[in-house]
């Protein structure tokens, strides 16, 4: 039984963190999108927006940029741990994309950033161990 409780106790405040996340996430989202419905110049900045979130990642985030595939991959090979840069990265991308009028999906950063946020436990407590299978 206190196995059971230990995950018990584990996944819910790992699901607390996720959910709060992804509130927040999108409560920024309606904010961006609406301010720049209300500001349609925005768009012009566009391109602008895009090369300097490509920069970003180019000097400071290389290790996240595989996004989505980056968790596959954690899937079929747990050994690395995924960086917890990957929420705030996705979150920022997706923010200036929707507030300059690009296209971005919801659901591919909620699940990074849930992704990110989620795995931090097996660093944190160092449970290496049970990411590699053993």
């Amino acid at each position: 039984m206190p196995y059971i409780f230990k995950w018990l106790v584990i996944s819910s405040i790992i699901g607390v963190l996720v959910g709060t996340a992804s509130a927040g996430f999108l409560v920024s989202l309606e904010w961006a999108t609406d301010f720049r419905e209300s500001h349609l110049w925005l768009i012009a900045l566009l391109p602008a927006a895009g090369f300097l979130i490509g920069l970003l990642y180019y000097h400071w985030g290389k290790e996240v940029e595989a996004g989505n595939n980056l968790l596959i991959d954690s899937i079929h090979d747990p050994k690395a741990i995924i960086p917890f840069k990957m929420a705030p990265f996705v979150y920022i991308g997706t923010i200036v994309t929707h507030f300059f009028g690009g296209s971005a999906g919801r659901e591919g950063t909620a699940l990074q950033m849930a992704g990110a946020i989620a795995d931090q436990p097996a660093n944190l407590f160092n449970w290496t161990k049970m990411k590699e299978g053993h």
